[in-house]
């Protein structure tokens, strides 16, 4: 009995836990009293405004989203583009007239748009020249946005980086060819080659741009700020760098 009423009690808890966040428009699990309806329509965070213009969208009519340091880009199905969160270098401030998006990614404090042309569009913060998109930039099929630079994957299987290169972070490897997929992370670049292959460049204070040997079969990469992540064909995973937080 007394552990019942203690079970009962934690259940109530969680309960009214829940009812706060769903109040403060924060994030939850759903519940289990007369709050649930609220609770299982806050499905992101967003500001009450925000959210009551654009919240249906989010659900039912966005194709891809990313996210920044401080920020979150949606891609609409008319290949239009939304942005919320900080604001404070313009990077939810979708350029004018921007329109056929194919996908988006989302930097520190700044954002990147993938046209359906293959060019790219850039805009918020630029104090690396990481939204100066290299002139002439065309036949691109993907885009990564790290903490300061930019990484485009061309239709020829080449890559192009701009930005930050404190680091060599947009020096990319000399003869790198083949590449099926990129990710930019902190201060460090990933490429995966066509033949499950990947390649790192950038700061490997942590080893995070040091790929273990013999990692192969790979269909996948991320890069976080500090670690990265392979997804290889059996499913299973590999991740290398940081580990400060068992990431």
């Amino acid at each position: 009995r007394s552990q019942a009423k203690k079970k009962a009690k934690k259940n109530k808890m969680e309960r009214t836990k829940l009812s706060q966040v769903a109040g403060k428009g924060g994030p939850s699990q759903g519940g289990g009293d007369s709050s649930e309806a609220m609770i299982n329509e806050i499905m992101v965070r967003l500001p009450a405004a925000v959210a009551k213009e654009i919240f249906g969208f989010v659900i039912s009519e966005a194709m891809a989203v990313d996210t920044g340091w401080s920020h979150c880009l949606a891609l609409k199905k008319d290949g239009s583009v939304v942005g919320w969160g900080a604001n404070n270098s313009g990077q939810i401030t979708i350029p004018g007239g921007l329109s056929q998006v194919r996908t988006v990614a989302a930097g520190d404090q700044f954002s990147l748009a993938l046209r359906k042309d293959g060019t790219v569009a850039a805009w918020g913060r630029n104090n690396w020249d990481q939204t100066k998109v290299p002139d002439g930039l065309a036949g691109v099929k993907a885009i990564s946005a790290g903490y300061h630079h930019s990484i485009a994957l061309l239709e020829n299987g080449r890559v192009v980086a701009w930005g930050d290169n404190s680091c060599g972070e947009t020096d990319v490897p000399e003869g790198l060819e083949e590449v099926i997929a990129v990710s930019a992370g902190g201060w460090f670049s990933l490429a995966l080659k066509a033949n499950g292959e990947v390649v790192a460049w950038g700061y490997n204070g942590w080893g995070q741009a040091t790929v273990p040997h013999g990692l192969t079969n790979v269909t996948m990469v991320a890069a976080g700020g500090s670690h990265s992540l392979a997804l290889k064909s059996d499913g299973t995973v590999v991740g290398w760098g940081l580990n400060f937080y068992c990431q």
